[in-house]
């Protein structure tokens, strides 16, 4: 039986639990509260890493693709792109930006770091928090020959075509071949065409010239298509079927064709100097376009198909349906002007089959085009279908160029 002091001592003792229930509540609950003000500050932390990562690889990607950028303006330049792609967002009393070129200008990084203020983590001394962030662009290691054979024909006297065709044109130079710069890994070739080609008269001393209707001091540079098979063939010029024959007359186009170099001025001055005239024959300018890329004669300044360190790329761009058709009566290339289409499609359509079999990426433009025929043509000679592009008007021909350049920069973030 217990006594008045027992049942007193016992009220007293469940007293003190309910006091210490409240207490370990109150305590428990400070805790719990710190712990998602923890997880508050550092998943903010966390959002704000992935943003500023995003920002610094933006603006890396921007300053490595600016033809423009040079390494007194890197930073700048760096920062501004930066804070547009950070713009409206706050992650902390301050970030700096610190831009530099790497490996001797073989690419550019970008490092980005915020300082964020921390809200529960001060109650445990930590007042703040440094995130460090880095973006590497480095430009790709793949050396580039590239040719363009440009259509130069009367038609593209309309609607300031010619002149958007130089531009376009300067533009992809400039962005493959940046001003000061000692590019070695790229080469651009240039072949204007209408109907024929015309040659640098630098060559009326090769030994796979024909003058077999105009001296060498007389040409200026024109020259037609060889015979079957060998028009739509890199074939060595070792006999008289496979040599090439001048022709007499100014009907080719203004501008020579320009063999492979990395001389910026040199190509600037080729482009510059093109001119529409006459009537259109794509598989002649296709044919020189293949002849620029190749080790063979006549020209052999290309390297090797299998050469892995090179990628080979061909541009055709024309502005209209064939309109000539060859013809050799007694072995001398004779030109019928406003014909049918189809031998010229015939012979553009096996040379752009065996240009891609050597391995070389053919990108195509059709410029203006309004024959269906023509235009599907131009598409299956692309080596694939996001490499060709059906340019409706002098803006998109522009647009067309800019992303063949962009292509064939291939950069990328490595780290």
């Amino acid at each position: 039986m217990q006594t008045r002091q027992q049942k007193s001592t016992i009220a007293e003792f469940c007293d003190d639990i309910r006091g210490n229930t409240a207490m370990i509540f109150a305590l428990s609950a400070v805790v719990i509260v710190m712990i998602f003000g923890l997880v508050f500050d550092f998943s903010r932390a966390q959002n704000i890493r992935t943003s500023l990562q995003s920002a610094v690889d933006a603006a890396a990607l921007a300053i490595a693709r600016d033809p423009d950028i040079t390494p007194a303006s890197l930073q700048l330049r760096a920062t501004d792109f930066f804070n547009a792609n950070m713009q409206g967002q706050s992650f902390g009393v301050d970030f700096t930006i610190i831009a530099n070129e790497i490996n001797q200008g073989a690419g550019v990084e970008v490092n980005g770091s915020a300082k964020l203020n921390m809200i529960f983590a001060s109650l445990f001394g930590m007042d703040s928090f440094v995130i460090s962030t880095r973006a590497e662009v480095v430009y790709s290691t793949t050396k580039v020959e590239l040719v363009l054979a440009l259509d130069n024909t009367g038609s593209m006297l309309n609607n300031g075509k010619i002149t958007a065709l130089r531009e376009a044109s300067r533009d992809l130079v400039d962005q493959l071949l940046p001003e000061g710069a000692s590019e070695e890994n790229v080469a651009i070739g240039i072949v204007p065409f209408n109907y024929m080609v015309r040659l640098p008269t630098s060559f009326r001393t090769e030994n796979w010239m024909l003058f077999d209707h105009v001296s060498p001091n007389n040409w200026n540079g024109c020259v037609g298509p060889r015979r079957p098979s060998h028009d739509t063939r890199d074939s060595s010029p070792n006999s008289n079927v496979r040599r090439f024959q001048a022709l007499p007359g100014q009907q080719c186009p203004n501008q020579a064709l320009t063999p492979l170099t990395n001389d910026r001025d040199v190509l600037h001055d080729s482009i510059d100097e093109m001119e529409a005239n006459n009537w259109t024959y794509i598989p002649e300018g296709l044919a020189w376009a293949w002849r620029v890329l190749s080790r063979r004669a006549p020209i052999r300044d290309g390297v090797r198909y299998n050469n892995e360190d090179w990628t080979k790329i061909l541009v055709l761009m024309t502005d209209g349906a064939n309109t000539v058709t060859w013809n050799w009566p007694h072995g001398h290339p004779q030109a019928t002007l406003n014909t049918s289409s189809r031998r010229g499609n015939i012979a553009t359509s096996r040379l752009c089959n065996r240009i891609k079999l050597t391995g070389i990426i053919v990108y195509t433009i059709a410029f203006d085009v309004n024959n269906a025929a023509t235009v599907q043509m131009m598409e299956n000679c692309a080596s694939e279908p996001g490499m060709f592009f059906d340019a409706e008007n002098n803006a998109d021909l522009s647009v067309a160029f800019a992303k063949i350049s962009s292509d064939i920069t291939n950069l990328r973030i490595s780290q």
